[in-house]
């Protein structure tokens, strides 16, 4: 598999929704540049406690959430813990000064996707690249897995209709419905639609058309 065939579809312009949670208007600006620097047309919305941010993942939609470590009160984890209370299924990326490696290591067996310093923010753009391409695999496979769950109830509804056909179908004697296996009644050419490739061609017997029309037949 080719290097291109891992990276996320991107061209220059491309929107994004960022959150950051930060206390320095310096380093958001820093982060804002290098990621329009890259091309990306990034709307960042800005938080520094843990009530903004709640607001914030309440009120909008975010394709990625950029954290600072050292926060006034609070830090970077105690906000991937948040996010993840609040069932946020945002990228999580710890954008920070320093960080030693068992830290590191900590935020990401905790759930955050990637981590940068602040002074490699080169490295930012290329990063928020990767963890959008595993947030679209992601939700390609959650789409698939739930396209199958549904093809497989219909596959196991389909199979008792036909065991029930094998043996006996309830037929009404009166309207002539036909009861389902949900406890339906329902048209006889409903039922046959509805459980077979066939389709219901309405017309009408030489014995019906006598009796409706006897003028015509007399």
């Amino acid at each position: 598999m080719s290097r291109r065939s891992f990276e996320t579809s991107f061209v220059p312009g491309q929107p994004l929704r960022v959150l950051m949670v930060e206390d320095c208007p310096a380093d958001v600006e820093l982060a804002t540049r290098a990621l329009q620097g890259h091309g990306y047309d990034a709307r960042v919305d800005v938080v520094s406690t843990a009530d903004e941010l709640t607001a914030k993942l309440n009120q909008e939609v975010y394709d990625v959430i950029l954290c600072d470590y050292n926060l006034p009160g609070w830090d970077g984890m105690e906000a991937l813990q948040l996010v993840g209370r609040l069932q946020q299924d945002i990228p999580f990326i710890l954008v920070t000064g320093r960080l030693d490696d068992s830290t590191a290591a900590l935020f990401i067996d905790k759930g955050a996707d990637d981590y940068v310093l602040k002074d490699r923010l080169g490295r930012l753009p290329l990063a928020v690249r990767r963890v959008l391409r595993e947030q679209r695999l992601l939700d390609e496979r959650q789409q698939a897995a739930a396209e199958r769950e549904l093809l497989i109830h219909k596959l196991e509804e389909t199979l008792a209709e036909v065991k029930r056909l094998n043996g006996l179908l309830p037929i009404c004697i009166t309207c002539k419905r036909v009861l389902s296996v949900k406890g339906h009644w329902s048209r006889i050419e409903v039922f046959i639609e509805r459980n077979s490739e066939a389709r219901v061609s309405p017309s009408l017997c030489p014995t019906c058309a006598a009796n409706r029309t006897p003028e015509y037949y007399s």
